[in-house]
């Protein structure tokens, strides 16, 4: 799923000269995420996009669906890890966990359930069950209508990647949510005009790079024909436990900069 309104106003943005900052997986590092944010020296025209999962593994997955939701010109696309939430985070489930809320669970999604309990009970018991779950219902709504990917005139944004072999625009969840290897070996662009920025994979895991890379944006050896690579991996790893940094990465589409935040939270 696409969306052709922000897609239209990403693009005048970068017409009109105005930074697009990109920023890798959060995954609920709030502190973090405002960490890098502060680094970006925002204008009025500039706009950040999030390659989705903002939530799960650190401390405060609320705080960080809060701030894209509520920030004029912020938008994320949809993560993996926000399709699990939303089919995992209902007060049935909770209550009556099944194979996959446990998966869930067991992949970061306590620490945000975690969140929520903190931020509605104000850390003193559990007193407002209620507001919790209308939020959670209306946070899921929220993520049910963010679209997949976002496709400008020389950029595609996108959480996991593209099946190469299959037609770009009618992929389905499992491609732009999930794919991992098919996508990061392909030897040709998988779209000639456009590079691919993409999260989901920490960079350290991505062809031709290790654990001695943690930390480093990834590039494609394969190229575009302006020179360009095909596609471009910022998901930097912000919450291993490895010996290396771990690092939130903002890749700006109109200078080709980045800029990145250590980890913040413990």
């Amino acid at each position: 799923m696409r969306d052709l309104e922000k897609e239209v106003l990403l693009q005048h943005a970068l017409d009109q000269g105005c930074n697009v900052w990109v920023i890798g997986d959060v995954h609920g590092f709030f502190e973090s995420m405002e960490g890098l944010l502060g680094q970006l020296e925002l204008e009025d025209g500039d706009w950040v996009v999030f390659l989705g999962d903002l939530i799960d593994r650190g401390p405060d997955s609320f705080g960080a669906l809060n701030r894209v939701q509520a920030t004029p010109n912020f938008t994320t696309v949809k993560g993996n890890h926000e399709a699990m939430m939303v089919e995992n985070f209902t007060e049935r489930k909770m209550s009556q966990p099944d194979m996959d809320s446990l998966l869930w669970m067991k992949n970061g999604g306590d620490t945000t359930v975690t969140s929520y309990v903190r931020h509605f009970s104000g850390g003193k018991g559990f007193a407002h069950e209620t507001a919790m779950y209308e939020r959670i219902r209306l946070d899921c709504k929220w993520i049910n209508s963010l679209p997949t990917h976002l496709v400008l005139d020389r950029w595609r944004l996108v959480h996991a990647g593209y099946h190469p072999e299959q037609e770009l625009d009618g992929q389905d969840d499992e491609q732009y949510l999930w794919i991992r290897g098919l996508f990061h070996r392909t030897k040709r662009p998988v779209d000639d005009r456009r590079t691919v920025v993409f999260g989901h994979t920490p960079t350290a895991g991505l062809p031709g790079y290790s654990t001695r890379d943690w930390g480093r944006v990834w590039r494609s050896q394969v190229q575009l024909r302006d020179g360009r690579p095909a596609s471009i991996g910022l998901d930097t790893c912000l919450y291993h436990g490895q010996v290396g940094p771990a690092l939130l990465t903002a890749f700006n589409l109109q200078t080709g900069e980045t800029r990145q935040q250590q980890r913040v939270e413990a």
